[in-house]
């Protein structure tokens, strides 16, 4: 791996570790932007900036399951994917509402 890819590879798990993370980390209105932002940017870039500029202009590519097909060989793309872009997106939007609004838990870093 080069030095520059390893630079888009650390700052695009940064960047997935705090998604992760954002139902505790920030208000659940930000997420939902952030969620939107991501999506504009699939749309207009045709596909995540960060996994083109690390992995290049490969459709199929998707940055987790580039490393989780090292320990699941058989696991789909396309699959995994969907379940990346539409799914994830959607579980911690609801997580982040319930933890915050249902259960009144107060993020983190930001709240609106």
């Amino acid at each position: 791996m080069t030095a520059r890819k390893n630079v888009y590879f650390w700052l695009h798990l940064i960047l997935l570790v705090f998604a992760y993370l954002s139902p505790v980390l920030v208000d659940w209105r930000l997420i939902i932007l952030g969620v939107a932002l991501l999506q504009i940017q699939y749309w207009v870039a045709n596909g995540c900036v960060l996994t083109k500029l690390e992995m290049g202009q490969d459709k199929t590519q998707a940055f987790l399951w580039y490393y989780l097909k090292e320990f699941f060989p058989n696991l789909n793309p396309r699959r995994t994917k969907f379940v990346i872009r539409v799914v994830v997106p959607i579980i911690l939007v609801v997580i982040g509402y319930v933890l915050q609004v249902i259960y009144n838990y107060h993020p983190m870093l930001a709240s609106l």
